[in-house]
């Protein structure tokens, strides 16, 4: 993995932790996995990824995030389960919402400087589940 090559697994910490100042220098480093939809998923099949992660979190810092990095605000969720857009699933969220159908990128400024976690081993399956989605387009829950 190239040394600027941002991880599935420091992804899923910064926002799992709701470390907005994190998830900002990790894309500032590397966006490429920014609409990556196969992040998140539930025990009913539906999968998605960090902007509606974000909205379902009420965390608005991390939206300012992702759309001051280009999140594709269509993207929803998929799967079998009942699939939705990023904009119904913030109908009940007016701030939320106003950023969503906002044109302009939002302003976001860091207030710390976080480290780069390292990937721990225990980040591997996660690592490894995205190498095999992005192969063969097969994704498939993790056990955490």
């Amino acid at each position: 993995m190239p040394a600027n090559r941002i991880t599935r697994a420091q992804l899923l910490q910064a926002c799992k932790s709701s470390d907005a100042d994190l998830l900002d220098k990790l894309l500032e480093i590397d966006a490429s996995r920014i609409n990556d939809n196969a992040l998140f998923t539930d025990t009913w099949g539906s999968w998605w990824g960090m902007l509606v992660h974000a909205i379902s979190a009420n965390w608005i810092d991390g939206v300012k995030v992702l759309l001051k990095h280009n999140a594709d605000r269509n993207a929803g969720t998929w799967g079998d389960g009942q699939t939705f857009t990023a904009l119904e699933h913030a109908a009940d969220n007016p701030e939320i919402l106003a950023l969503l159908q906002n044109p302009e990128r939002p302003v976001y400024a860091r207030v710390t400087d976080p480290p780069v976690p390292d990937t721990s081993p225990a980040d591997t399956a996660v690592n490894r589940q995205g190498e095999v989605a992005e192969r063969t387009g097969l994704v498939f829950q993790v056990p955490e």
